[in-house]
């Protein structure tokens, strides 16, 4: 996904002003402060990005393994892909990251870093739908 990422936000050239993160990275970056908030001397302050990136990913495989064994064996399709896609980004971005103060309040991101989100939601759906088989 972070190649994705990473292809989208050049394709679209966004200009972030020095020292602004990404929504991705803001949210990860305030989940590690908050664990290591929560279990104080454990982590050092090094250590937030790659603690980040382990929750990112892990709930990522969280909700592929809950998506999996939601849905009945059928031959995998680019639609129910792209919902699952469409319903975790709204669920993370829109719903999860705001309600917990994990970034910038959602209209505060440009529109380029809105569609990385969802971009990058829609290609990791789809690559867990088609896993499926």
């Amino acid at each position: 996904m972070d190649v994705v990422q990473y292809t989208w936000a050049r394709a679209l050239e966004r200009n972030r002003p020095s020292g602004d993160q990404d929504e991705e990275t803001e949210a990860i970056t305030a989940v590690a402060a908050l664990l290591g908030r929560t279990v104080p001397g454990v982590f050092r302050p090094g250590d937030a990005a790659a603690i980040g990136r382990v929750i990112h990913y892990g709930f990522g495989i969280a909700f592929a393994a809950g998506y999996l064994n939601a849905l009945p064996r059928r031959q995998p399709t680019i639609v129910r892909g792209a919902i699952f896609g469409i319903v975790l980004w709204l669920i993370s971005d829109r719903l999860l990251i705001p309600l917990f103060k994990l970034g910038r309040p959602w209209s505060r991101y440009s529109v380029s870093e809105r569609s990385n989100a969802l971009v990058s939601h829609l290609a990791y759906a789809l690559i867990v739908e088609f896993a499926r088989r």
